[in-house]
């Protein structure tokens, strides 16, 4: 499973939209990656963003990558694994967002990008959880993963999981910090209030370094290698 995500929206913008405080540390991007230092809005700092890193940070990835175990943990898995009873209780977060991207798989070892958004590229909270470790100098590292959901009926054409993502009640529930109860889970659910639109995108999205408003365009299906295919 490889599920990415784009945060480009204007600091006003997710200003309004989520009433916190938006400063110039907020940098837009159209691909959030892994070891990335990306938003988030916790339940510790409700009306302002933190910056976390998705994973890991990079000085621990640049050696053998981010294992998808730190960066996704299913909806089915988060209150039965001892790993993630506590931050589901104490440290959960909401990821800010305005589109997410998966792959389709097409034929063997072959996939074409999409994008998913809402209309006019609103934004929306993704579900998550923080964690922090300390690391050998003594410095605090802060992360995250991304609660994920199977897909709706309308992401499924192209995937079968996808993001946890939160209407505006449900957002406020989960960054309630004296919902402590196990039973928060179940107000995740396959995310269906609103159309979500998709179109297929540059296969160029597979690229950390590439971060471009382009990425944004709906473009002929084209696999992994950048061929274009008959498959959509």
């Amino acid at each position: 499973m490889q599920i990415n995500y784009s945060i480009a929206s204007q600091g006003q913008l997710i200003a309004d939209h989520f009433h916190i405080e938006v400063t110039d540390q907020y940098l837009p991007t159209f691909n959030a990656q892994p070891s990335h230092l990306l938003p988030v809005i916790t339940s510790e700092d409700p009306e302002n963003l933190s910056y976390f890193y998705w994973g890991t940070n990079p000085s621990f990835s640049k050696s053998r990558g981010v294992s998808d175990k730190l960066l996704y943990a299913p909806v089915e898995d988060i209150r039965t694994k001892p790993s993630l009873r506590k931050p589901l209780q104490l440290q959960r977060c909401v990821i800010v967002a305005d589109s997410f991207y998966n792959w389709k798989e097409i034929a063997k070892k072959e996939k074409v990008p999409y994008r998913f958004h809402l209309e006019n590229n609103v934004p929306f909270g993704i579900a998550g959880l923080w964690d922090s470790f300390e690391t050998e100098s003594g410095e605090v590292v802060h992360t995250f993963m991304m609660i994920t959901t199977p897909a709706s009926t309308e992401v499924r054409k192209a995937s079968d999981r996808m993001p946890a993502i939160l209407n505006e009640d449900l957002m406020l529930e989960w960054l309630n910090e004296s919902n402590t109860s196990d039973s928060i889970h179940e107000f995740i659910k396959p995310y269906s209030e609103q159309h979500i639109f998709q179109h297929t995108i540059n296969p160029k999205l597979s690229d950390p370094n590439f971060n471009n408003e382009t990425l944004w365009k709906n473009i002929p299906p084209a696999n992994q290698f950048g061929n274009l295919t008959l498959f959509s």
